[in-house]
Parts: structure tokens; sequence; C-alpha cells
């Protein structure tokens, strides 16, 4: 909220609007769905922000190294991630880091799948 308020950023305004939602509203996403939205085009080397929690995926077999920020991580996904040699942050800890959201990608999961 602070940082939305002071900085005329969209990036912060819309995870000040995602932190707001509901849980059914901030769905889960798994490895796998982060890993396909990083291999996009002008992707590479830049952080993906999750306001919701991050799950593993038994289904991969080889987790690439990831630059993740999230509000949850389960252990199975956390053990993979900092396995692969990837990084994981909070939210206090991204607002220091860019505060205006620079080399960050916004993803967030699918609320129509099933849980």
């Amino acid at each position: 909220r602070f940082l939305a308020r002071r900085t005329n950023a969209k990036f912060n305004k819309i995870i000040l609007r995602r932190l707001f939602m509901s849980k059914i509203n901030r769905a889960p996403i798994s490895i796998s769905g982060i890993t396909k939205n990083m291999k996009k085009q002008g992707r590479d080397g830049k952080m993906a922000v999750i306001v919701g929690t991050v799950t593993d995926d038994v289904r991969m077999l080889k987790v690439p190294k990831l630059k993740i920020c999230a509000l949850r991580v389960t252990a199975g996904a956390r053990a993979r991630i900092l396995g692969a040699g990837g990084e994981i942050i909070t939210f206090d800890q991204l607002a220091l880091r860019s505060p205006k959201g620079q080399n960050t990608v916004l993803i967030q999961g699918c609320r129509k799948n099933r849980e």
C-alpha cells in the first residue's frame, strides 16, 4: 500500500489489488506453469512475481534456475527451486530490490482450474 501510494508505477497498484483479493481469486500456480511463462521471448533473467501460492509439479523432472517472488511457496517447490540454484524472495525484499517492478514478470494461476 505504501509503494502504491508513493510511486506512480502501475506494477505496484496491480500488486496491491491482487493482495486484497480473496483466496479463490489468488489461484495457485505450479513450477511448470512458471517455467512455461518464463520461457517466452524477452523474459530470460527476469524475476517471476506471483501473488499467490507456488506449488510443486512432480511431472516435471528437471527444474530450471528460477528467480521467484511469491506470497507462499510449498515445501516441495521450495526445495526443488533452491536445489536448481534458483532464488525465492518475499514481497518486502522485492520492494527494496525493485520498487517500481523493473525486470519483473507478473504471473498468476488459472482461476478456472479445479482444486
